[in-house]
């Protein structure tokens, strides 16, 4: 096996991904239980698989490999003959790991002190397992925790805490629940085989949930962000009232995902947005309202304070939420498919910082949970928190991806140095 490789291993709580320099195309290796294996989707062509070959990926740079066995778990993926029989032959370079709480046995404990311990053996087992791939010269890449349709809420809300805590992680990840969710923590109608597995439609939404370009940053060297808690921040000025001051073109299909940013002070306009089906959509400032379609929420008044804004669409449910300082301000009916998406806008002036945008819908936990500063680096495209000074026409990415935000040459921008 080349340590210098990579490995994929996905968990259906989770994916982890590794990639090593290398001259040769770059081996990735999907490595978990059934959904991870393409179970429910035809031919077994699932989301790994589509990922793979429909486009998104360059196909020259890497090989694609499946060694995922149906009903496996972080006791059973470590059996002597899963990892030398099916892992290390494929001489992987990147390791998904995509296996379940479900498989784990969630569903088996009838009270939360069971679950618990259950909750407690896929994290502990699923990062010693990490990190003896990434001690052998494999990087992880950890696929977050998904629906099942016989969950209770008590089984949601453990998997949404298992979600909250790889992403605390050094390793990669990737957020497939906010693809498939309809918000109880089943699969939507219409996207799955049954109970435990997506169809050919449930696997293609999570695989748009894998960011294009992780693997290829990876390589380079690009660390798994964290939280940037300095202070400092920058103003776009935008006196001839570009609509898309800081924006990015998305040649990689997108349905679900998730725009957030911080601001302070912004004047009457658009001060982020999108466009869909040819036409832009934006978030507006009005009367010192903020506003996206009908929804509208009074600010702050006092212009001191930072205003936290998520913009999150789920495909499969055709719903988008506004999200503002972490509380729910509604839901617009709509199914959303990304060409661009911006930030700022024709507001005159807009202070910013904290821009992210993410592969996937995130809940209203975890919206909750960005207000907060607890960092979601799973299926992150982008971010920047705006912190530093700025040189060139491109806003740098902290987010392991090659993405950039192309800075209109008509605008400003000002770097405001806050010390502590």
């Amino acid at each position: 096996m080349k340590l210098k490789s990579l490995i994929i291993l996905f968990i259906l709580c989770g994916n982890y991904a590794v990639f090593g320099q290398d001259n040769e195309k770059a081996n990735i290796t999907f490595f978990g239980s059934s959904v991870c294996l393409g179970s429910g989707a035809e031919n077994k062509q699932g989301y790994a698989y589509q990922f793979y070959y429909n486009n998104t990926i360059d196909t020259t740079k890497y090989n694609y490999f499946n060694a995922s066995t149906g009903g496996d778990n972080t006791i059973k993926i470590e059996k002597f003959e899963r990892l030398t029989k099916k892992l290390y032959p494929t001489n992987p370079d990147f390791a998904i790991i995509g296996l379940s709480l479900s498989n784990e046995g969630l569903r088996r404990p009838v009270d939360d002190n069971g679950r618990e311990q259950i909750m407690e053996q896929f994290r502990s087992r699923l990062l010693t397992l990490a990190d003896s791939l990434y001690g052998q010269g494999i990087k992880p890449v950890i696929v977050n925790c998904y629906a099942q349709s016989t969950f209770t809420k008590e089984h949601y809300d453990f998997t949404k805490r298992m979600n909250r805590i790889l992403n605390t992680w050094n390793y990669p990840s990737i957020n497939v629940l906010g693809a498939i969710d309809d918000w109880h923590g089943h699969w939507v109608e219409g996207y799955y085989k049954d109970g435990g597995h997506p169809n050919d439609k449930g696997h293609e939404e999570m695989s748009y949930t894998i960011v294009p370009s992780l693997f290829d940053a990876i390589q380079s060297d690009k660390k798994t962000p964290a939280y940037d808690y300095n202070r400092s921040y920058s103003t776009l000025i935008n006196d001839k009232r570009v609509e898309s001051p800081l924006s990015i073109e998305i040649d990689k299909t997108i349905h679900s995902f998730t725009l957030s940013f911080r601001f302070k002070k912004a004047e009457d306009g658009s001060i982020a947005g999108f466009r869909s089906n040819e036409t832009k959509q934006t978030i507006n400032i009005d009367n010192n309202k903020i506003q996206y379609k009908g929804l509208s929420v009074a600010l702050e008044d006092s212009v001191e304070n930072w205003t936290h804004v998520v913009l999150s669409h789920s495909y499969v449910n055709k719903q988008t939420m506004l999200i503002v300082d972490g509380k729910l301000i509604g839901r617009v009916e709509e199914q959303l498919s990304p060409t661009q998406i911006h930030f700022g806008g024709t507001s005159k002036l807009t202070e910013l910082k904290d821009i992210t945008i993410h592969r996937s819908c995130l809940n209203t936990d975890e919206a909750l949970d960005l207000f907060n500063k607890k960092f979601i680096q799973s299926s992150l495209e982008f971010y920047n928190p705006m912190t530093k000074s700025i040189e060139g026409n491109r806003l740098k990415n902290q987010a392991q991806s090659l993405s950039e935000l192309i800075i209109n040459k008509k605008i400003k921008i000002e770097h405001h140095l806050v010390k502590f």
